[in-house]
């Protein structure tokens, strides 16, 4: 298993990626589920700074990916 790098100040991976799952979910399930991931992500985001921090920096790297978004939503229909 490689080593993690733990930078001062940022978030934890773990938190980042439960944040990640729940903007996935958000941007490519059909309306009704992705409603509720959207409400999920807003409940869970608001537990704390750390989750707050957690859900920016998994915002900063699905947006950075691009247009897979769209490409996931094209897969549910």
């Amino acid at each position: 298993m490689p080593e993690r790098l733990i930078v001062p100040g940022a978030p934890d991976e773990k938190l980042i990626e439960r944040a990640l799952a729940l903007i996935v979910e958000s941007e490519s399930a059909p309306h009704e589920a992705a409603l509720a991931a959207r409400l999920a992500l807003a409940r869970w985001r608001s537990r704390s700074a750390e989750h707050a921090a957690a859900a920016l920096e998994a915002r900063r790297r699905w947006d950075a990916l691009g247009g897979i978004a769209a490409e996931l939503r094209d897969l549910h229909k």
